[in-house]
């Protein structure tokens, strides 16, 4: 009897396993396809080209300025003032002025018997309609020779904004040539620097050996760690800045590269 129930205790166990095992196999399997990523955004700084991942840089300043709220700004300013411009042209009808007047009603009066003198009052009435119309012109003499000082002030504004927004294109686009222009120079300093940190630590495995067995002194020693955590440090710096360039050329133009930097 207990050989029975130890049989199918076992069954049991195992059936739980195999339960728990077909669970986790599919939680995995769909935790899989849920952070499945596409492997073509995937950059690695020493074997790819950031300038053949990137849009031209022609593309990536014209970007910068269509989203550049500074540029939105002057268009939005140079509006105003054409608006301004209009209203400029028609300020001389201010001086014109056409009223038109109209009174319905019925009167009430109360009138002193003045004929018998005696003191007594009669109420009359009285149906009343008045119409008026007017029409007047007032030019003072600045009005006359001054509005076309006027409406050229306004188009001075307009060129003054649009001027701005000029100068604001250009500089954006200094501003993504040097974003760029880093940006491919980190990646170089990438390679280089993880060039001779290679160099470094294959030096510092053969002074580590030589140390141990006596053959050179602890300040030699000492001095290759320090040359090795130099050439390290050199290496996370450059990484820190192109990640910062590539960040901030994304932010000026206003476009996401979608590349996933595997030395982050």
């Amino acid at each position: 009897m207990k050989e029975i129930n130890k049989k199918s205790g076992i069954r049991k166990y195992i059936k739980t396993l195999g339960v728990f095992a077909i669970i986790i196999l599919f939680s995995s399997h769909v935790f899989g396809q849920q952070t499945k990523v596409d492997s073509s955004r995937f950059f690695n700084p020493l074997t790819d080209n950031i300038v053949k991942r990137l849009p031209p840089l022609s593309v990536l300043i014209d970007s910068a300025a269509y989203n550049s709220p500074s540029m939105r700004y002057q268009d939005l300013k140079a509006q105003y003032y054409y608006y301004e411009q209009l209203s400029a042209q028609r300020d001389w009808l201010k001086y014109f002025s056409l009223n038109l007047d109209v009174n319905l009603g019925k009167w009430n009066f109360w009138d002193k018997d003045e004929i018998t003198k005696r003191d007594r009052y009669y109420l009359s009435q009285s149906i009343r309609d008045n119409y008026a119309v007017g029409f007047y012109i007032r030019f003072p003499l600045t009005g006359i020779f001054d509005r076309r000082n006027n409406i050229n002030k306004q188009k001075k504004w307009i060129e003054i904004s649009l001027m701005q927004k000029e100068i604001n294109r250009r500089f954006l686009a200094k501003e993504v040539i040097d974003h760029y222009n880093n940006l491919v120079q980190y990646q170089n300093y990438i390679r280089i620097y993880n060039a001779y940190q290679n160099f470094t630590m294959m030096q510092m495995q053969m002074a580590q050996n030589e140390f141990l067995n006596g053959e050179i002194s602890t300040a030699e020693y000492t001095r290759l760690k320090e040359i090795q955590t130099r050439g390290a440090i050199n290496y996370q710096q450059a990484i820190a800045e192109f990640n910062k360039e590539y960040q901030l050329l994304e932010v000026t133009t206003g476009m996401k590269f979608n590349l996933i930097n595997i030395l982050r």
